[in-house]
């Protein structure tokens, strides 16, 4: 008995899980639910990818090019930090007696080079935040724009204003009532 149950049991949830039909015949597509969830799963994994998800295409030049423009200036900052990083240490092991170091930098003294290592160093980790920053905003985005997919604004949205003329309590300390001119806003939607 137990399993015919079953056997009755597969055969509903198959005859449930058909496709819909208008009254003409033919087949109604259900419409997916636009998910958040995954926008931001997906701009995690590929970045851009929750935007082409929201069908939000403009967005992923962007992206790109705010990761190239960090790219760069990370690179060149690091490129500057070794060299002045390099430089330092040479005037160091220079100064000590310990090696040689370009007759244009002799007479600098190393407190230039390690000023201007720490410049570079700085530079390189704040394009470094910025990039992350940047990755957390693109996730962030795409969730936003996941939950407004189906937003509408309709037409009806108008914000009224009027005049008004308002009385007000009555003032023990005046011995009197004290009325009021002033503008009402109402925002219909």
């Amino acid at each position: 008995m137990r399993f015919w149950l079953i056997v009755g049991a597969m055969f509903l949830c198959m005859a449930a899980s058909g496709q819909k039909a208008d009254p003409s015949g033919r087949l109604i597509e259900e419409e997916k639910p636009h998910s958040p969830k995954v926008a931001s799963w997906l701009s995690t994994i590929v970045p851009g990818a929750g935007q082409v998800y929201n069908k939000k295409y403009w967005k992923v030049p962007v992206i790109y090019a705010g990761f190239a423009t960090f790219a760069y200036f990370i690179r060149y900052n690091n490129r500057l930090y070794i060299k002045y990083r390099n430089l330092y240490q040479q005037k160091v092991a220079f100064d000590e007696g310990e090696g040689e170091i370009d007759p244009i930098y002799e007479n600098v003294d190393k407190s230039i080079f390690r000023d201007k290592r720490e410049y570079w160093r700085r530079n390189r980790d704040l394009n470094y935040i910025g990039l992350g920053a940047l990755y957390l905003l693109q996730i962030i985005d795409a969730n936003v724009d996941a939950h407004l997919y189906k937003y509408d604004i309709s037409d009806d949205l108008t914000l009224r204003y009027e005049p008004t003329y308002n009385q007000l309590v009555y003032n023990p300390a005046l011995s009197k009532t004290s009325n009021a001119m002033g503008i009402k806003l109402t925002l219909n939607f």
